[in-house]
């Protein structure tokens, strides 16, 4: 019998129509290809955070080399403030070298070494303001490093609109009160005192000192009291500036040095019409010329009407003053006072179409009379307008020259009172063209027509000023420097246009005088003093600096109190419009509240701080300029103040 082995039947699978069927290692491929997956997310996760550590370990590092940098160049602006011997004279001095700095709490800034460099750059003149430069350098142990520059410009005394050493005058205290409106920065190293009625101050205000009265003062953008004095500069340090004149052609001596009683020569700033376009703004149009009085002329030179005040003088006394008529051209012309008693003077008014009645009666008119008519005025000694009673037949004159009336082109270059002083005996033939009567008694102030001005002007001696500026001057008198008419820039300073300065530097005082232009004088007894000039007030447009002791005006506490209205007040004198800033070592008068004097209007000039007058004095403080960053990688120390600071 057989035995059969039984055998576990196989089971057939049977395919069903649709889904293919599954293979071995599918699974496991996919479980691979997750894993690979999250790993590779997992290890890119890691190296971004790894990259952001890196970065931010990176601008970490940046930012300490550029603290560490711009706290090298902090030490160095206070290094320069306090110690003004830090800065050479030329090329560089080494601050720091190789220092490590410490952060405001005192921790070490580890892992940095920082060098400091200072130097004078730009101009190194003085013409547009000193300027100075300060380097930083800061570097890793890798020499990875951040190179900073900070141009430093020292403050000009012309950006104050109001700046004084002490606020007193002959030993009164002065405040500032009524509603005093003061535009621009005001410091004094004296205490600053405020009335009960109040004063307003639109920009920023220090002292050295303390402020008495402060709640009744407005301060706009706020107040610092107890800060280190400034000190005024001494003559010494200005004897440069006469040099500077000598160069330009423009170094004169006065023969005076006295008080402004004294003054016998004055300059006139003017502007010509080069351009032949109706004014005189353009730059190559600005000059002066220079009159110089003979001894014991000093009234004639400054205009002062003849005589003590509320009483009538002589007529022939009046030679700076007078009225208007028509001459035998059909223009209008100038006869001072002095000569309408003489034979000549009627005929020349019936030359000139009045009537024999008439010309008889101005010719016999009181000066009450001629002083009454419309335009009536005073010019100051040599002006043109006064040909009449300047020119002489002892000088060569005929009597057709002498017996005319004046205008603008009537000039006289030597008269019997005294002289315009000759600046070229052969002047720039495009002036001489324009004035053939003085074309060489013109200072130009513009480079074209004088190659080497460096826009100053030294007198040595007493001088008075007045005219139209057009141009970029400092002037500076070791003595007293007097205001004997308006003083104005040819553009007016309240466009903005920063294209004429005039900086007025007096080693005593700024006089503003007290003569017939700009004192209101009696013409009828008993009745209201009336103005002699062409515009009742007076404008100054200028940074004044008086170092002796103030700017104040002559006789401030004197004459009319009730003769000219200012802003719907009345005063002696009217307005004194000062468009600029005011430097003095005291606190000056111009007025009482009596009446007497001026009314004070004045104006900042912000002009004064962009563009300052040429090598006006500095306070010796350094104030931010520009910032540069340098290449670290090709940084040379030596190079670099080369390259940005000029040769002589």
């Amino acid at each position: 019998m057989k035995i059969r082995t039984l055998l576990p039947r196989t089971r057939r699978h049977v395919r069903s129509s649709g889904a293919p069927r599954a293979r071995r290692g599918v699974a496991l491929f996919i479980t691979m290809f997750f894993v690979f997956g999250i790993g590779a997310l997992a290890l890119s996760a890691i190296y971004l955070t790894a990259n952001a550590s890196l970065i931010s370990k990176t601008y970490e590092k940046e930012d300490d080399l550029k603290y560490a940098s711009e706290a090298a160049l902090a030490i160095g602006k206070a290094a320069l403030n306090f110690n003004p011997a830090a800065l050479p004279n030329t090329g560089f001095d080494t601050l720091l070298l190789n220092k490590t700095l410490a952060t405001a709490d005192a921790q070490l800034i580890n892992g940095i070494k920082v060098s400091l460099y200072a130097g004078p750059t730009g101009s190194t003149s003085g013409q547009f303001g000193r300027f100075a430069s300060l380097v930083a350098e800061a570097r890793d142990p890798n020499g990875t490093g951040f190179v900073r520059r900070l141009e430093l410009t020292q403050e000009s005394f012309a950006k104050y609109a109001y700046w004084s050493n002490h606020e007193t005058n002959s030993g009164s205290t002065i405040f500032f009160n009524s509603g005093d409106q003061l535009w621009g920065p005001v410091w004094s190293n004296d205490d600053i005192n405020i009335g009960s009625a109040g004063a307003t101050f639109h920009d920023v205000v220090g002292t050295a000192g303390d402020i008495n009265g402060v709640s009744n003062g407005t301060f706009s953008k706020g107040y610092q009291i107890n800060q280190r004095p400034i000190t005024l500069p001494s003559l010494s340090s200005l004897s440069s500036l006469s040099g500077l004149a000598t160069v330009g052609g423009m170094n004169l001596s006065a023969p005076t040095t006295g008080d402004e009683s004294t003054v016998l020569e004055r300059i006139e700033f003017l502007g010509v019409d080069m351009d032949a376009n109706g004014d005189s703004l353009g730059a190559n149009e600005g000059f002066f010329r220079v009159y110089k009085a003979k001894s014991g002329q000093a009234n004639w030179l400054r205009a002062d009407w003849p005589g003590s005040s509320g009483t009538l003088p002589t007529i022939a006394s009046v030679l700076n003053c007078g009225d208007w008529h028509t001459a035998s051209d059909g223009t209008s012309r100038f006869f001072p006072a002095a000569v309408h008693p003489q034979g000549w003077f009627s005929a020349y008014l019936q030359a000139g179409g009045m009537s024999v009645t008439n010309a008889n009666n101005e010719h016999n008119a009181t000066l009450s009379t001629i002083m009454g008519h419309p335009g009536a005025r005073c010019y100051l000694g040599g002006d043109p307008h006064l040909v009449a009673v300047e020119r002489t037949n002892a000088l060569g004159y005929t009597n057709a020259q002498i017996q005319i009336g004046g205008n603008e082109t009537t000039f006289t270059p030597i008269d019997q009172y005294g002289q315009w002083l000759l600046y070229s005996a052969t002047p720039n033939g495009a002036i001489a063209a324009k004035r053939p009567a003085d074309a060489g008694y013109l200072y130009p102030l513009y480079r074209g027509f004088n190659i080497n001005t460096k826009g100053v002007i030294y007198v040595n001696g007493t001088v008075g000023i007045s005219g139209v500026v057009r141009g970029d001057i400092t002037l500076y008198s070791p003595n007293t420097v007097v205001f004997l008419d308006d003083v104005r820039y040819a553009n007016d300073p309240s466009g903005g246009l920063c294209v004429d300065i005039l900086g007025i530097i007096a080693g005593d005082n700024a006089i503003v005088a007290d003569n017939s232009l700009n004192t209101p004088q009696t013409i009828v007894v008993g009745n209201t003093p009336k103005s002699l000039d062409d515009t009742p007030d007076l404008y100054l447009h200028s940074v004044i600096m008086a170092l002796g002791t103030s700017f104040q005006v002559e006789d401030f506490d004197s004459g009319p109190t009730n003769a000219i209205g200012c802003s719907g007040s009345n005063d002696g004198r009217g307005c004194l419009y000062l468009t600029g800033g005011l430097i003095q070592n005291n606190r000056g008068a111009v007025g009482t509240s009596g009446g007497t004097g001026y009314i004070k209007r004045y104006s900042y000039d912000r002009c004064a701080v962009v563009n300052p007058p040429p090598y006006f004095p500095t306070t010796g403080r350094f104030q931010d300029n520009r910032y540069y960053e340098l290449d670290p990688v090709r940084f040379n120390v030596t190079k670099l103040y080369q390259s940005i600071t000029p040769g002589p």
